[in-house]
């Protein structure tokens, strides 16, 4: 009875945070704009038309990058990197790579959050508990090196990675560690490309492969990696 009670109010303030959140983007002044002009930036690439954007709102700038930064990973197809180049333009690559940095690991940690909330309890009415549970105790064992390497490489989709986790039994710190340590290489060295290069794409790809070199050589010595920087010294 207890439990049913337990998993009931659950359901219910899953359900009342949804419709929170749907009712401040259909009401609250300026969410709407906010959110289609953000998105439109990006969708399109449009790197003069986001630094306009974000530098109309003043003081109030790194905020927004980090704001956008956020939103952006709950939409598929578009691209953080058109903010982490953004920002160094507009901060200079050290701010830039900060704010950047913030914006997406809050992002990744949303993105995990609502896999977990509302994706997990349909994966288990669809997929079968034996895979689940092997799953679950993969990631329970290489989960932090793994989230580190997709992290690493910018050509792994950062949504499908956070969502992944969300949908396993993953412990939150883990993720956010992998994530937090995993994604700075990249946003450091896309930042210092940006700060005043925006479309130059022959140093765009040196810069990828670079980082896929090094999640190459870490998953080559993965186990040295996992035992000097990834071991659970609770155990």
């Amino acid at each position: 009875m207890a439990k049913s009670i337990t998993t009931a109010s659950r359901t219910i303030c899953r359900m009342s945070v949804l419709i929170f959140v749907i009712l401040a983007y259909l009401y609250l002044p300026g969410a709407q704009d906010f959110f289609d002009a953000g998105i439109t930036y990006l969708r399109y690439r449009d790197f003069e038309g986001m630094r306009q954007f974000i530098l109309s709102y003043g003081p109030w700038a790194p905020i927004i990058s980090i704001a956008l930064m956020i939103i952006q990973s709950l939409v598929p197809f578009v691209p953080g990197l058109i903010i982490t180049i953004t920002n160094a333009w507009i901060f200079g690559w050290q701010y830039g790579a900060l704010y950047s940095w913030i914006g997406a690991l809050l992002g990744a940690i949303l993105d995990f959050g609502v896999a977990r909330w509302y994706g997990r309890l349909i994966i288990e009415q669809i997929v079968d508990n034996k895979y689940l549970s092997m799953t679950d105790m993969f990631l329970q064992k290489y989960g932090l090196l793994a989230i580190f390497l997709t992290r690493l490489t910018p050509i792994i989709p950062f949504k499908v990675v956070s969502y992944g986790a969300g949908l396993t039994t993953m412990p939150l710190w883990r993720f956010v560690i992998g994530t937090a340590i995993g994604q700075a290489p990249a946003i450091i060295l896309y930042s210092i490309l940006g700060q005043n290069i925006t479309h130059h794409i022959r140093i765009t790809i040196a810069v990828t492969s670079l980082l896929i070199s090094i999640c190459v050589i870490a998953c080559y010595y993965g186990e040295e990696v996992k035992r000097r920087f990834f071991s659970d010294k609770n155990k």
